[in-house]
């Protein structure tokens, strides 16, 4: 019996929450595998059931608020637990190894390109984060280049990840599935809503270009006689969220703008099925889950022509741009004016 230790850390955004649903809730552990999934409380709640081959191993000191708890857990409570189940492979699925003296057999999937685009990072002018991005690359580097091996969810973050590491043991790719919950099994209605509904879900950071996609609906107000509602699902509370909702203050009602927090697959899927079109303008992206629960629900797309995206959506978006608002605009502008495209 292989036995198989999985770090979950804390948890974090949509995409990691599915990629662990999908490796853990989805039957597809093999019979002579053994599971032991360490976890937050809240984390593992979240989840949900998981399958039976699963062991479930929580602690309050994981997300606990004092510092010292939470140094406690990692140099001391979590080496013990590791100690007692000896798995064969530890299993890091957020990327990030949890240092203590033992020699081991470590795997890391990459779920973070922004860490390793220089661009990008520059366009971050909050200092807050700038410190905080620095610190995680560096520990994210580190836990790259010390494990055996490393698992990617694209071919283009895999090439350009691998640049920038020392890493010499064995790597891979491991695209993101979808679950069965978005895969829509009747026929969609195309006909556009009047004001047209514009979709995008995914946390509000400047990689992902919000503010651009706004300045296109602008260019696009004077265009064509439809309004237009654009809708944000993803939320967060970075830099770049305010400053987008203080440029909104700038521009008053020439955009219809509404932000939507977190929401659980339900609601979700009720956003993808009302909307007309789904964006998608990141430039910095491991593979963009959204971009196939959008297909599961077959809603056209619209999509930054970026960081690998064309070689998962293939013939499947418009693509565009994400830093020219005109050339989004354009994107957009095709699938309105063209119905069967759409």
């Amino acid at each position: 019996m292989t036995k198989i230790l999985i770090y979950g850390d804390i948890g974090g955004s949509g995409g990691y929450f599915r990629y662990c649903r999908g490796i853990l809730a989805s039957g597809g552990i093999p019979d002579d595998v053994k599971v032991y999934f360490v976890t937050s409380k809240a984390f593992s709640k979240k989840l949900g059931k998981l399958d039976d081959k699963v062991q479930i191993i929580t602690h309050d000191w994981i997300d606990n608020k004092s510092k010292i708890k939470r140094y406690l857990w990692y140099l001391w409570v979590f080496p013990r637990i590791v100690r007692k189940i000896q798995p064969n492979i530890e299993f890091y699925a957020a990327g990030q190894q949890r240092v203590y003296l033992r020699r081991a057999i470590t795997v890391c999937t990459c779920h973070n390109l922004l860490l390793f685009d220089n661009n990008e990072l520059r366009r971050i002018t909050n200092k807050k984060e700038q410190e905080y991005f620095s610190t995680v690359k560096i520990s994210q580097t580190k836990s790259f280049d010390k494990s055996t091996g490393l698992i990617f969810l694209s071919e283009y973050s895999k090439a350009e990840i691998l640049k920038c590491l020392k890493f010499n043991g064995k790597a891979t790719v491991v695209s993101h599935g979808i679950d069965k919950e978005f895969i829509k099994p009747e026929k969609r209605i195309y006909k556009l809503h009047n004001p047209i509904r514009l979709l995008y879900v995914s946390p509000i950071f400047h990689y992902k270009y919000h503010k651009e996609v706004i300045k296109a609906l602008q260019i696009l107000k004077n265009e064509i006689d439809t309004p237009i509602e654009l809708t944000l699902v993803g939320g967060g509370n970075s830099s770049a969220r305010s400053e987008l909702q203080y440029f909104l203050t700038t521009i008053g009602d020439m955009v219809l703008v509404k932000f939507v927090e977190f929401v659980e697959t339900d609601e979700l899927i009720k956003q993808y099925d009302e909307s007309d079109i789904f964006i998608f303008a990141s430039s910095c992206e491991t593979f963009g889950i959204t971009l196939l629960e959008a297909m599961g629900r077959r809603l056209p797309i619209v999509c930054s022509n970026k960081s690998g995206l064309p070689d998962i959506l293939k013939d499947s978006a418009i693509y565009f741009n994400p830093s020219d608002p005109q050339s989004i605009s354009l994107a957009i502008k095709q699938l309105i004016k063209d119905d069967k495209l759409r």
